[in-house]
């Protein structure tokens, strides 16, 4: 049997050590676009504001390929996959072939198709060639505009004024992180990114770059407010990697879709990480989650399934944890907007800025919210996890230990 992989992060990367057990001797080629071994996304925030060392996000060498017997094929896009020939095609004109494949292709940044987004100084980060350009082109001082105030929003922002620049940044809800946190979290995440000195402006989004010689020089918001700014960092969500399966059905805008076994409507095709399109676990519906725990879990399954295990994914919990100079928050489950049928429990300890918010459906443990006291969100994701029933839930004044 002949296996591909297209995608060598979190998903494809676990899909390949589990499959490589369940085929030990099966020859497993891995293609990327990207040149190197394996590095964690979510520590280029750390990278860029200097509290690490580049060697700090390596989680595999380069030896990690000859270790589990794997062909790399490093640096080279997909540009088509062919499901009738069961072929993918790479944009250097090779062919390679396969009996069973798994997409495991990611997301990329989203821009949102402005006047003005290619001029020097326009940046995301999702990926160590995007920090590599932040560090090449970030001027000493000045200000960048940071649009999108979700997780990585808010820890690129504070990465940035960590390195001593100003720090503007436009949300274009009414709060912070507004898919996951209620009104009272959201103001005490407020208050810390203020002391921080960023300034956050929300109800608001950009318009139109403007640059002088190539170079930024000022975003216009809608109602016409200008900032001046040396640079603008777009983090306003992630569109799935799935341009390669143009002329198929195998994927939409979302991604593609798969059963719990991570296969796609092509029984020799499955897809794990960010690039799928999986289920909830707990509404049971599909939902785009780019977390990367689950892609790690996904690429689990779908590796095993790849040697005909027949395992089963559970589906996404939603989690989030952001840690900004001490200031911490815990999310999961669903979020606010989805709990209005639920039983609610919180209480707020504004002297040691701690806040609770957990979420009771039937019974069961559906949300959460933990600001400042985080230490027992692993058990709150457990029960989850399980949808374990809770006799009573926790009421205040018994929460705080």
């Amino acid at each position: 049997m002949r296996y591909v992989i297209i995608g060598a992060s979190a998903a494809g990367c676990a899909a390949a050590e589990t499959l490589r057990r369940y085929a030990p001797h099966d020859p497993i080629t891995v293609i990327s676009e990207e040149a190197q071994p394996l590095y964690s996304r979510p520590l280029l925030t750390y990278l860029l504001s200097g509290e690490i060392t580049r060697e700090a996000v390596w989680l595999k060498g380069r030896e990690y390929f000859q270790e589990l017997a794997l062909e790399p094929i490093l640096g080279e896009p997909v540009t088509r996959v062919d499901p009738d020939s069961h072929a993918v095609h790479l944009l250097g004109g090779r062919v390679v072939a396969y009996d069973r494949l798994l997409i495991a292709s990611g997301a990329r940044p989203r821009l949102l198709g402005l006047l003005g987004e290619d001029l020097a100084g326009v940046y995301t980060l999702r990926t160590l060639a995007d920090w590599q350009r932040l560090e090449a082109g970030l001027p000493p001082t000045g200000r960048v505009v940071v649009v999108g105030a979700g997780a990585v929003g808010l820890k690129t922002a504070d990465a940035l004024a960590r390195r001593g620049l100003q720090v503007t940044l436009v949300a274009r809800g009414s709060q912070p992180l507004s898919r996951v946190l209620d009104p009272t979290a959201a103001s005490l995440l407020h208050g810390a990114i203020t002391r921080m000195g960023i300034e956050l402006i929300y109800q608001s989004w950009p318009e139109a770059i403007w640059g002088e010689h190539g170079q930024v020089k000022a975003l216009t918001l809608n109602g016409g407010r200008e900032i001046p700014c040396d640079a603008v960092l777009f983090s306003v969500g992630v569109a799935p990697n799935v341009e390669f399966l143009a002329g198929t059905d195998l994927a939409t805008a979302e991604g593609i879709p798969v059963d719990q076994g991570m296969t796609s409507s092509d029984p020799d095709i499955l897809a794990a990480g960010d690039c799928a399109h999986a289920y909830h676990l707990l509404t049971g519906k599909r939902a785009g989650y780019h977390i990367w725990p689950a892609a790690v879990a996904q690429g689990r399954i779908a590796g095993a399934n790849l040697a005909g295990a027949g395992l089963t994914y559970d589906g996404l919990l939603p989690q989030n944890s952001l840690s900004l100079r001490g200031f911490h928050i815990i999310t999961g489950g669903l979020g606010p907007q989805d709990t209005g049928d639920c039983e609610i429990v919180s209480e707020l300890d504004l002297s040691r800025g701690q806040y609770r918010r957990l979420a009771y459906r039937d019974g069961r443990l559906v949300g959460l919210i933990l600001v400042g006291a985080v230490a027992d969100a692993g058990i709150y994701f457990q029960l989850m996890a399980r949808q374990v029933p809770v006799p009573e839930p926790v009421q205040p004044g018994r929460m705080w230990g």
